[in-house]
């Protein structure tokens, strides 16, 4: 079950993006996508949404080819929603409340059923109740961010694409927002699928990782498959915390061998080593 790209290869402007990509978004998981700049990432995510109407291979949801139009042009797929970089610039309405309730309204909902949606949505991402009939363009930029993706979100998508959700974002309003996405997801049990540069976001809220490279995938990983015994094939500085974990190793003589690739299981390793042996030489 999932979503399914096969031998995908997309050329754009005469320069070819994507070479014979495959990939399996398995229901129910945070996987993101890695790699430098140019590497393909957000033009993989924006054939898995359906807004690269042609390309060569096969794409398929739980075994079905996505729709068409009758010119052969894939669709964009309604299920599927897509938070792009620096979401804010996606709104438009004159208040927090229509921007939140556009998408239901369009497709026909209740207005009971909009308010009902809206303050659910409001409390996933906290966006204060006051806030509704203001106008968005004149909240802070984080509380912006959050309208932008709450919009999307009211939609309870299948699969959510977030194209570097948290950028210009200070480290705390960062962690915040993507803590709330993160428990949005596994409360749901919906799918995410997530670009970014910052490999600490990766590592702390990954459960599997692609890597790209030159429109190329190189790997499908489980995240701490990844960055805790394969960290050479990334071909990237490795997230924070790690790099901590390798160097207290080789002061100590230890293998940490922590739970996972995640800050706070990390941190229990090397504050244990700390604590056992006082400062390391």
């Amino acid at each position: 079950m999932g979503y399914a790209l096969t031998d995908i290869s997309v050329r754009l402007d005469g320069r070819d993006i994507l070479h014979s990509a495959s990939c399996h978004l398995q229901e129910g998981k945070w996987i993101s996508l890695i790699g430098r700049t140019g590497a393909g990432k957000s033009t993989l995510a924006k054939v898995v949404k359906g807004l690269v109407p042609f390309y060569s291979g096969e794409y398929r949801q739980n075994g079905q080819p996505m729709p068409r139009d009758r010119k052969g042009r894939l669709k964009a797929v309604p299920q599927i929603g897509y938070v792009f970089q620096y979401p804010e610039q996606q709104l438009f309405a004159a208040t927090v409340e229509q921007e939140l309730g556009f998408a239901l309204t369009m497709l026909g909902a209740s207005r009971t059923s909009v308010d009902q949606a809206i303050q659910a949505v409001m409390e996933k991402v906290g966006i204060p109740a006051e806030l509704l009939p203001q106008n968005p363009f004149q909240l802070s930029g984080g509380l912006k961010r959050r309208v932008a993706i709450a919009s999307v979100l009211i939609a309870d998508p299948e699969l959510l694409i977030l194209d570097e959700p948290a950028a210009g974002l200070d480290p705390a309003s960062r962690r915040k927002l993507l803590s709330r996405l993160r428990s949005w997801q596994k409360e749901n049990g919906r799918t995410v699928l997530f670009i970014s540069h910052q490999l600490e976001d990766v590592a702390e809220y990954s459960d599997e990782v692609i890597l790209l490279n030159e429109g190329n995938i190189l790997g499908h990983y489980e995240v701490n498959e990844l960055f805790l015994k394969h960290p050479e094939q990334a071909g990237l500085p490795l997230p924070e915390p790690v790099q901590l974990l390798r160097l207290v190793e080789r002061l100590s003589g230890q293998s940490l061998e922590p739970a996972s690739c995640r800050e706070a299981d990390i941190m229990e390793r090397v504050r244990a080593v700390w604590h056992g042996k006082g400062k390391l030489a």
